[in-house]
């Protein structure tokens, strides 16, 4: 079965997930999470096998801005299919699938060159690989950190509409939001202490901002996760700091990238 097939047939399982999800979203049908779980699956397994042609190939791993956007989505779905299984995470992927689909389309289309790692050099992967699964998470993070302002704000104000009435307890929310800060500040500090190992130049020219802006959300998550032991910081401060820091990681990773790919090419 072609690349393009199997990438169809993902899109057709994130639909249908989501058409699911979105029902349940609004009282029409009850949640069924074991078909939540199977679908999530089937079709991570089908964006799997659709996408590897283009993030493996003979010459390495290709890590170019839109399989790497791909690849993040990717992660992102297989966790929150997972995650939900434990946790009240379901209606996460109203907004996940969506953009994962997104994602889907612009790989498909894209005719970017790519920025390959060799398949021989471990330590770079190992270093590319913890990056993307960190920023992976801390989007996961950052779509909580979404859910946790707007339920403080609509409790603040008296509201009860649907979202609120479909979200998890606050405490909970907030609860599911520092676990993800804690994954992925580990996952960060290992890819920041791999990359300080295997990058030959962290302050190299072209990847001088990615190495600023990524230790700039570095600072912050672990600030975050300090005075939350210390002084209680929660709610809507939390979920601030949380989508700042993100914003410095997205920042350096595709500000980074599309200069490389984009910019610097479109100057020579």
């Amino acid at each position: 079965m072609s690349a393009i097939t199997l990438s169809i047939i993902a899109i057709i399982l994130y639909t249908t997930a989501t058409t699911l999800q979105l029902a349940v979203f609004q009282d029409k049908i009850p949640q069924r999470p074991n078909l939540a779980l199977l679908m999530g699956l089937f079709a991570v397994a089908a964006h799997s096998a659709g996408i590897w042609p283009q993030v493996v190939n003979p010459n390495g791993i290709n890590f170019s801005i839109f399989s790497a956007q791909t690849l993040i989505c990717l992660i992102i779905s297989l966790i929150v299919t997972l995650f939900a299984i434990a946790k009240p995470v379901h209606n996460s992927k109203l907004f996940i699938f969506p953009v994962t689909i997104f994602s889907i389309v612009l790989a498909l289309n894209s005719d970017e060159g790519q920025v390959v790692v060799d398949k021989s050099d471990t330590g770079l992967l190992l270093h590319a690989a913890l990056s993307v699964v960190a920023y992976a998470v801390f989007l996961l993070a950052a779509i909580q950190a979404a859910l946790l302002y707007t339920q403080n704000k609509q409790l603040k104000h008296h509201l009860t509409g649907k979202l609120l009435k479909a979200l998890p307890p606050l405490q909970t929310t907030e609860a599911i939001l520092f676990e993800m800060i804690w994954v992925g500040l580990i996952l960060l500090t290992l890819a920041i202490f791999s990359g300080a190992i295997f990058v030959d130049d962290l302050f190299a020219q072209q990847v001088a901002h990615k190495t600023v802006f990524t230790l700039l959300s570095w600072v912050l998550f672990v600030v975050l996760i300090a005075a939350r032991r210390i002084k209680g910081w929660r709610g809507l401060l939390a979920a601030k700091m949380t989508l700042t820091g993100f914003l410095f990681l997205m920042l350096g990773y595709f500000g980074s990238s599309i200069v490389i790919e984009f910019v610097l090419p479109a100057t020579q």
